[in-house]
C-alpha cells in the first residue's frame, strides 16, 4: 500500500518516463494496444447494446492483457500499483504517439534511448598489454 501511496504523489513527468521505460519491448506496447483497443471495443458495445457490463468486461480483459504482458514479455513489473490513473492515461498517450508516429522522438526526447529492450553493454576484462611478450 505505501508504493500506492507514494505514486498517488509522484508527478505526471515522472511517472510518463518510468511509463516509457516499463515499455520498452515492440511486443510489450503491441499488448497494451491491443489492450487499449479491448477496453474501447467493450465501452462501444456497452453504448450500442445498451448493456454496460460490456464496457466493465472489455475494460477488465484490456488489464489483464497489459498486466500479462509485463509478466511474460517485458519480465517487470506493471505501474497499475503505483497509479492506476497515470497509468490509464498513459497507455493512451503511447497508444496515440505511437499511431501518430511520435513515439520514438519521445523515447529519445526524454533521454531513453530508442524504444527496444535496453542494450547492455558488454564489460570485456583489459588485457595486461605489459605482461606480453613483444
Amino acid at each position: 500500500m505505501k508504493e500506492l501511496q507514494e505514486g498517488l504523489r509522484m508527478p505526471y513527468r515522472d511517472f510518463w518516463v518510468a511509463y516509457l521505460d516499463a515499455h520498452r519491448k515492440p511486443a510489450t506496447r503491441g499488448m497494451h494496444y491491443l489492450a487499449t483497443l479491448t477496453g474501447i471495443g467493450g465501452a462501444v458495445l456497452a453504448v450500442w447494446l445498451e448493456f454496460l457490463w460490456f464496457m466493465a468486461g472489455g475494460i477488465a480483459l484490456g488489464v489483464v492483457i497489459a498486466v500479462s504482458s509485463h509478466h511474460l514479455i517485458e519480465h517487470n513489473q506493471p505501474l497499475i500499483r503505483v497509479n492506476p490513473f497515470y497509468g490509464a492515461v498513459s497507455d493512451l498517450r503511447m497508444c496515440w504517439l505511437a499511431l501518430t508516429g511520435g513515439l520514438t522522438a519521445e523515447y529519445a526526447r526524454l533521454g531513453l534511448g530508442r524504444p527496444g529492450p535496453k542494450e547492455r553493454v558488454a564489460t570485456v576484462p583489459a588485457r595486461d598489454t605489459a605482461a606480453r611478450p613483444a
